[in-house]
């Protein structure tokens, strides 16, 4: 007994499902994941453009011998749109700062998601190539020379891991550190909780070159990638905690 004869609604579902009319929703369902997936990671690249020249720039900065003028100069030359400000707001005499956000597309269908806290839904996104990426920028200036200067920068993960699913970089640049590391050159610290995830970066005038360069050097690839982000170690490769 043929198919169509014993299962009559199966094969009546199994010609719906590939008839012209199907055939087409399907092409158009396949096109609009491609376009979006393609869209997203070149969103992706361009952050990670605007990200590396930006940081170029603030490594190049010098605690008490910049002076106001010439970051400004900088920054406009970047195309960065930034705030000036000053106390009770600023811990210094004036402060400038500036944000490269995340892409509209990707916060639009992202961040509702990660409130969902649906794991499979996260991942799915992730695949697709959509993410949360955002870099924050810090100049602080004492009688029109630079006195302190830090940038941060958050990427979600490739998986939703339940209060871990950020990954966050943070480098300051100070006359000199505080606390334990008080007298030294340099500190470098990853996060007791998560290791893997978070990491902070203190940087004085007498960190090495090769220091410096290294903990402003960011490798971003992993926004635009299939497998995406998922520790701060890909983020800067050279850096190792002390």
């Amino acid at each position: 007994m043929l198919f169509r004869e014993r299962f009559p609604e199966g094969a009546w579902c199994l010609r719906k499902l590939a008839s012209h009319p199907a055939r087409y929703i399907y092409v158009c369902v396949l096109a609009i994941t491609l376009i979006l997936a393609i869209t997203v990671r070149v969103e992706g690249a361009l952050f990670e453009r605007r990200v590396i020249a930006t940081l170029r720039a603030l490594s190049t900065l010098q605690v008490g011998v910049t002076s106001t003028t010439e970051v400004v100069t900088r920054m406009r030359a970047l195309g960065l749109v930034t705030r000036r400000y000053g106390p009770p707001v600023c811990f210094d005499e004036e402060c400038i700062s500036t944000v490269i956000p995340n892409s509209h597309l990707s916060n639009a269908a992202f961040l509702p998601v990660v409130h969902t806290e649906s794991p499979a839904l996260y991942s799915a996104l992730t695949r697709l190539g959509f993410h949360f990426s955002n870099l924050s920028v810090d100049v602080r200036f004492t009688s029109g020379k630079v006195s302190f200067f830090s940038y941060e920068l958050m990427l979600s993960t490739s998986r939703f891991d339940f209060g871990a699913d950020a990954i966050v970089v943070g480098v300051t640049s100070q006359k000199k550190l505080l606390g334990r590391s008080e007298g030294a050159p340099y500190r470098i610290t990853a996060s007791g909780a998560w290791p893997d995830k978070i990491v902070r970066i203190g940087l004085t005038p007498n960190a090495s070159p090769e220091l410096v360069n290294r903990a402003f050097d960011l490798r971003l690839h992993c926004l635009w990638s299939l497998r995406a982000c998922r520790t701060w170690r890909e983020v800067l490769p050279h850096v190792r905690p002390t």
